[in-house]
């Protein structure tokens, strides 16, 4: 088994996909990542859903429902449904909270949106399932575009929120450094590599290209699925198709107004690790330059932008008492 190494694209290099780019990988140990996750079996276990919720005349999400206690939503970033899974089972083991894990429109291998939206319309979509939950108020974490749209929620419908919890997005269209810039340069040339390879029928390759591009990890395969269901990444292979065709554009064009931010009263935390991207890096400087009072967390152990995957324990644990922190104002 070759050693996993650092993966190009969030690190500022292009991925070479048929000998048109080259990489100059560096090595990272992921020994630590392999030995936390041997700790999460049962993120391996497929689980049915516990309800659907209908969000439109033609869009039903799967939604999981486990545990007692505070709820809180997880809401997944690009391609991967259930990337958060070993997370929450950890924060599970705390018996302290209700948690709740849906996958969005066009995932879980439905097929693409009956109903695509943007952003903010997927900020609607967590709304429709508190409501169908009968839940008023929960803390919600999300991920990657996740943590998007868990933003948006914080802007829009804070009454509905006890914390938002963003676990590293990105200001696509809003940062301002050469290192941020260069990344989304190198994108325009992988995202429609990418589609090529999608649609010549290598979706499985197109799949495990973007968690390496997105996790920064060369080979991330061998440490993403042992740790998640047996049917991932056949369901990402599937899903890929909403990002390429729906989400992708939302990306680029997302935008928010720093003067609403600025009015978030919501308890707001930005979860993320050492050596992070730049675009990461820099967009979390922008929202603390927008919201001061935004409350930073550092996984300490982690080597990816996927931590609440390969780092769960660690991401639980901290996490965890950052929410006691808020005592019954969460």
């Amino acid at each position: 088994m070759r050693s996993p190494r650092h993966a190009p694209y969030l690190l500022g290099r292009s991925p070479n996909l048929g000998g048109t780019m080259t990489v100059k990988s560096k090595h990272t140990d992921t020994a630590a990542i392999r030995e936390e996750s041997k700790a999460t079996p049962m993120a391996r276990e497929f689980r049915d859903p516990t309800t659907r919720v209908k969000v439109s005349d033609r869009d039903e999400l799967d939604v999981w429902v486990m545990g007692e206690g505070t709820p809180i939503v997880f809401v997944h970033g690009a391609m991967t449904r259930d990337l958060l899974t070993p997370l929450i089972d950890e924060l599970a083991n705390k018996g302290r909270y209700q948690l709740i894990h849906y996958g969005r429109r066009g995932h879980g291998g439905r097929g693409l949106p009956g109903e695509a939206t943007d952003i903010p319309g997927q900020a609607r979509d967590v709304v429709t399932v508190l409501d169908a939950l009968r839940i008023d108020r929960a803390h919600v974490a999300g991920h990657s575009i996740g943590a998007m749209i868990t933003l948006e929620l914080a802007m829009r419908v804070p009454h509905r929120l006890r914390s938002a919890i963003l676990l590293e997005h990105g200001f696509f269209a809003q940062v301002r450094t050469e290192a941020s810039k260069q990344v989304l340069k190198e994108g325009d040339v992988l995202w429609p590599q990418l589609i090529e390879m999608y649609m010549s029928g290598e979706t499985e390759r197109a799949a495990t290209t973007v968690w390496d591009v997105t996790s920064g990890i060369e080979g991330s395969r061998e440490l993403i699925e042992p740790v998640l269901p047996a049917n991932t990444l056949a369901l990402a292979a599937r899903d890929l198709n909403t990002f390429l065709q729906v989400e992708l554009a939302h990306l680029g064009s997302w935008m928010v107004d720093p003067v609403t931010v600025q009015e978030i009263t919501t308890p707001i935390a930005w979860v993320s690790w050492a050596d992070t991207a730049p675009l990461f890096r820099e967009s979390g400087t922008i929202l603390r330059e927008w919201l001061p009072n935004t409350d930073a967390i550092e996984i300490v152990r982690a080597q990816s932008h996927y931590f609440p995957t390969l780092n769960p324990t660690e991401t639980a644990t901290a996490l965890d008492e950052w929410l006691q922190t808020l005592g019954s104002s969460g």
